[in-house]
């Protein structure tokens, strides 16, 4: 058995869902398909007055902070259950700012929360982006401009990003990039899953093309649409279903947990559609070692990237002590109950 990483992909289920992730966003006025979530911001990025500032959450991702290479960045800071310190956001905001909004592990912000930024950014005339790539399956959209999405993150694709809006307020909802003919990670999914099932012996296969896809990734400075297989195999997968194994799962693991003592390191409400579930760990890089080992791999939100490191206190707690464990749709209650087992065996601090 084997948990979390890269998704596996079965050709087999390929079958257009009527419920997919295209449709689920069909109420908005323009949605754009780009090759991955930081393509998508690269678009708004570029479409920006050279001299804008943008506001970025503390805690965030380094290729979120390369997207918008070329414009000032000021960090504001974050409260210990991930909500925006509003505060430390309306010390810094400055007039005609693009503030970037971020949602995390499926918990979207409280609705106070919210009102209190739009009515600063109304105030300053200040353009709001909100990254749903978190929370996009919990609410597609709230009080952003823009909404962008790596939706790679949720689905089986070589690579996927969204842009999304109700209304174009910079006027740059049109295709004016080329599509991406690159779906090597498809390979690599094909062969994770006959591994999986015990059909190929290609384990060192497919995590070496996923590494060199990352590569690539991060090497990339261009922008491209979201390519013909990846929007096809995106279309193949059912969002509530998705939805309610995710929810199931992330319930089973929160029960199982709690004998131990540990638990989530933010809430969610019973109808939120969960990443992962991650959890502050103590020992986290010995515990994640000890997950590997069993062949359950977890993700680390995010390995601090030295940026204002004095301005970032939560990101850089979260670098030490974060780790998602995973819930998604791949798995049922047997994996969920290995899971638990395995952590129920180790021996270092958690809590």
């Amino acid at each position: 058995m084997e948990l979390g990483s890269e998704f596996n992909l079965d050709l087999a289920d390929l079958k257009i869902s009527p419920d997919n992730i295209w449709t689920y966003l069909e109420d908005y006025t323009s949605v754009l398909g780009f090759d991955s979530g930081r393509s998508a911001i690269k678009h708004i990025s570029v479409s920006l007055k050279p001299a804008s500032s943008v506001m970025l959450p503390e805690f965030i991702c380094e290729s979120v902070i390369r997207s918008f290479d070329g414009h000032p960045i000021t960090f504001y800071r974050l409260n210990t259950d991930f909500t925006v310190d509003t505060e430390d956001l309306s010390k810094k905001i400055t007039s005609g700012c693009a503030v970037f909004l971020m949602h995390y592990f499926g918990a979207v912000q409280p609705s106070s929360i919210l009102q209190r930024v739009l009515d600063l950014c109304a105030a300053r005339n200040c353009l709001i982006i909100e990254d749903t790539t978190h929370s996009i399956i919990s609410k597609p959209s709230t009080i952003g401009d823009y909404q962008v999405c790596s939706i790679r993150k949720w689905l089986p694709i070589p690579g996927g990003g969204v842009l999304y809006s109700k209304e174009d307020r910079l006027g740059i909802m049109k295709a004016s990039h080329p599509v991406s003919e690159n779906n090597e990670r498809t390979y690599g999914m094909i062969l994770k899953d006959l591994f999986l099932k015990g059909k190929l012996d290609c384990n060192q296969e497919y995590r070496g093309i996923f590494a060199f896809c990352e590569e690539q990734l991060d090497r990339q400075e261009e922008i491209y649409q979201i390519s013909d297989l990846a929007r096809f195999i995106s279309s193949c997968f059912s969002v509530n279903e998705i939805r309610k194994r995710r929810i199931t799962n992330y319930r089973i693991l929160q029960s199982k947990l709690k004998e131990p003592g540990i638990f989530p390191a933010l809430s969610l409400s019973d109808d939120q559609c969960p990443l992962s579930l991650p959890i502050h760990v103590s020992e986290r890089d010995k515990l994640r070692q000890h997950l590997m080992e069993n062949r359950i791999y977890c993700a680390v939100h995010w390995p601090f990237d030295g940026h204002c490191l004095e301005d970032r206190p939560f990101a850089r707690k979260n670098a030490e002590h974060l780790l998602s464990l995973p819930i998604d749709q791949r798995y049922d209650e047997e994996h969920i109950n290995y899971l638990a087992d395995v952590i129920s065996r180790f021996g270092g601090a958690i809590v």
